[in-house]
């Protein structure tokens, strides 16, 4: 009976490694989430239950060793704003990262006539830093057929996204938003056509 006790406990001291390892950062996506970007390949890219902001998980963008610093990868989503149309919008998120040597930031862009891309490129993240709240602000013309946001980074480094949220906003503040949907010589961001509902991370 001794034996098979220890044998138990041993086994279970085996496991309890195993997860502590492996099962803190998973590469699977976070529901209707995918990943896009010129250089996604060079990027891993999922979801950590170990670093979150509000309650676990978190999505996270890490680059793979010899990264390409002029491309980028990101997490993203879209989706018709069928209720925001006509309106502005505050999207909002926390973020958290570490070791961005080239920048990161959190991008949403409007797919119309009149629309256009905020990518944070102007207050680009770089460095180290705890979770902070960040926010853009956008109009949503009536002719939008897509509304896609996320995260990007570019280069090396980790960055972290949770609590997204969206609101109602009284106001656009300028000039945070670019007509140019290739502002700031970022490109634009790639996406599918296909349209989904807004999940949240956690």
């Amino acid at each position: 009976m001794s034996r098979t006790i220890y044998f138990l406990f041993r086994l279970f001291i085996f496991l309890n490694c195993i997860f502590q390892v492996f099962g803190q950062v998973s590469n699977n996506l976070p529901v209707g989430w995918f990943s896009a970007g010129d250089s996604q390949q060079e990027y891993q890219m999922g979801i950590d239950y170990t670093t979150f902001y509000g309650k676990a998980p978190s999505g996270f963008i890490k680059s793979l060793p010899n990264v390409n610093e002029s491309g980028f990868g990101t997490l993203m989503q879209n989706f018709f704003p069928k209720d925001y149309l006509g309106k502005h919008v505050r999207f909002s998120c926390a973020i958290k990262y570490n070791n961005v040597l080239n920048w990161a930031g959190m991008w949403v862009r409007v797919d119309s006539v009149n629309g256009g891309l905020d990518n944070m490129y102007g207050r680009r993240i770089t460095g180290t830093g705890d979770w902070k709240v960040v926010e853009n602000i956008v109009n949503v013309p009536g002719d939008t057929n897509v509304f896609a946001f996320g995260i990007l980074l570019s280069g090396e480094g980790e960055v972290w996204i949770d609590e997204c949220n969206f609101e109602l906003a009284e106001y656009v503040p300028s000039p945070t938003f670019y007509s140019n949907p290739n502002a700031d010589n970022f490109g634009m961001l790639t996406y599918t056509t296909s349209f989904g509902s807004v999940y949240q991370l956690n």
